[in-house]
């Protein structure tokens, strides 16, 4: 359902979820960036939108699903899933992929590291890293973007495995 009154979005928002709501820019920019590729403006993707950008844990599709269904009931698996892969087609969001089970997605899409618990899977960013790594232009290939890894323990799994 599209949204007819877009300045009363985030009020609105902000009553449905009861959490902090994106800063004016943020919202400006996620509204502009719909329209620009022809694309409703809805609650529900507002509301997809909003529980990635608030969400530290860079979640899976299913995670996002979970969260969304308290508020939309009648919202499938399937719609979260096109919207993500829409939001990722007009750069809203990217993919985070460190392994090859599950996708997980992040609302920041500006350069920044990964660290990924190869215990529990959780994906954090990682902070105060300042170079970008230089790649030289390899044999004609272009680089559309980079994703950087660092893989070891998160503090909770890295003190389990040092009391066992």
């Amino acid at each position: 359902m599209p949204i007819k009154d877009e300045p009363k979005v985030i009020f609105v928002l902000q009553t449905l979820v009861g959490k902090l709501i994106m800063d004016r820019k943020t919202e400006k920019d996620f509204i502009a960036t719909l329209k620009d590729h022809g694309l409703s403006v809805t609650f529900q993707r507002l509301a997809i939108y909003q529980a990635l950008y608030f969400s530290k844990e860079h979640p899976s599709a299913d995670v996002i699903h979970r969260q969304i269904k308290k508020r939309f009931p009648m919202i499938s698996l399937g719609t979260v899933y096109k919207t993500l892969e829409k939001f990722c087609e007009v750069g809203l969001i990217q993919k985070v992929n460190p392994t090859a089970e599950v996708t997980r997605y992040d609302a920041a899409t500006g350069a920044h590291h990964y660290m990924v618990c190869m215990k529990c899977q959780s994906i954090r960013n990682a902070d105060n890293i300042v170079e970008e790594p230089k790649v030289p232009e390899q044999k004609g290939f272009q680089v559309l973007r980079r994703q950087v890894f660092l893989h070891g323990y998160c503090p909770s799994c890295k003190d389990d495995s040092s009391q066992s």
